[in-house]
């Protein structure tokens, strides 16, 4: 069996919950109407002192395996750009936490918004390839505890979580094809220099990049499946901003019914935005479902797959 398939996905959010009266309250003169009209966030989730990304992602972990106990996991990657080491790789680090065997393949994958696509193609690489039968995908970062309480540009948008994803082996493959992309000219549309301690962001930078690459990047994904809007049952987008949101699907003339978004209750979860909206929505998609996924952000880096649905635990 040289197909993939998504078997299961669950997350975590920590219990501190920021929400829109809190801003207003650390920053009273914010204009925090506007900001919600504008990023559509009430909700942000807040990482205790005491929990680092690799706690967090451990707990998204420990929910998914929960239910499936026989399965032998070969293959570990875990998505983030917070871990609280620079060295080593925080996917060992995981790993032992999790006393996953010690033949399996664990790996560190540092991108932000588009790092769950790219860490698909990387899973269903090692299937195909029959190196691995069953892996996790892990998205975690820990953004907030990089972002000041008066970042005007950052805090608004920003969340904590964690979200683990099960591929496994199957005959028929439910994943792909993708379509990635890089621009590294555009590093500094967010950014976190040596030395820094806060997060960085040009919010012109990121719309003007993601209302343009974004619906370019689906378009030759479309084309590459042979493939309509009106041919795909739903779209999940990498849950940046609802301004940006708003604009992607106007740009691809998608109908409102073939959406899906979550960002008023959780916010903008940088990598786990994407398997935490495919949670959320997971009961209203049926079997053979197609579905387009796309992640964008911080590189510049994007990437857009499809799925065939299969019902998830």
């Amino acid at each position: 069996m040289s197909g993939s398939s998504i078997l299961g996905i669950e997350y975590y959010l920590p219990k501190k919950i920021e929400n829109n009266k809190h801003l207003k309250k650390n920053n009273p003169k914010w204009d925090i109407k506007r900001i919600f009209e504008k990023t559509g966030i009430n909700n942000r989730y807040i990482s205790s002192e005491k929990e680092n990304t690799i706690d967090i992602a451990e707990k998204s972990v420990k929910k998914l395996i929960k239910k499936f106990p026989k399965i032998k996991i070969d293959f570990l990657i875990l998505v983030t750009q917070t871990s609280p080491y620079r060295i080593p790789t925080a996917a060992c680090i995981l790993q032992e936490k999790l006393k996953l065997s010690k033949n399996i393949i664990a790996l560190d994958i540092n991108l932000g918004c588009s790092g769950f696509i790219y860490a698909l193609s990387v899973a269903t690489s090692f299937i195909k390839s029959k190196q691995a039968k069953n892996g996790l995908i892990v998205c975690a970062d820990t953004y907030t505890k990089l972002i000041s309480k008066n970042n005007a540009q950052c805090r608004p948008i920003f969340s904590d979580a964690a979200a683990a994803t099960l591929i496994s082996a199957s005959k028929k493959n439910d994943i792909g094809p993708f379509e990635l992309g890089t621009d590294g000219s555009g590093y500094n549309a967010l950014e976190l220099p040596q030395g820094k301690d806060e997060v960085v962001m040009n919010g012109s930078k990121v719309l003007t990049f993601a209302m343009n690459i974004v619906p370019e990047n689906v378009k030759v994904l479309l084309k590459k499946i042979r493939c309509k809007v009106i041919n795909i049952d739903m779209f999940i987008f990498h849950q940046a901003s609802q301004f940006i949101l708003d604009n992607i699907n106007r740009k691809l003339q998608i109908p409102k019914h073939k959406t899906f978004e979550n960002l008023s209750k959780v916010g903008n979860t940088i990598s786990a935005s994407i398997p935490i909206a495919l949670k959320d929505v997971s009961k209203k998609i049926k079997n053979n479902n197609k579905i387009i996924l796309a992640g964008y952000g911080v590189g510049l880096s994007w990437g857009s797959v499809l799925v065939k649905w299969r019902k998830i635990k």
